[in-house]
């Protein structure tokens, strides 16, 4: 799910049933952690960028 969207929030995650929330949330982390994604603070909840997925989109 996460290499055919450009960005993604836990909830969605959660909805597509990729595990509970400590779950989905640990999975976000590793992936930032790891440079697949970036997070942006959107009021209350992260916003996960999948930076390199948007700049082949916008070639």
């Amino acid at each position: 799910m996460l290499f055919r969207l450009r960005n993604t929030k836990r909830q969605y995650s959660i909805d597509k049933g990729l595990g509970k929330l400590k779950t989905v949330c640990n999975y976000l982390r590793n992936l930032k952690k790891e440079d697949f994604l970036k997070s942006v603070k959107v009021i209350r909840d992260k916003l996960y960028l999948n930076y390199r997925l948007m700049a082949i989109l916008e070639k």
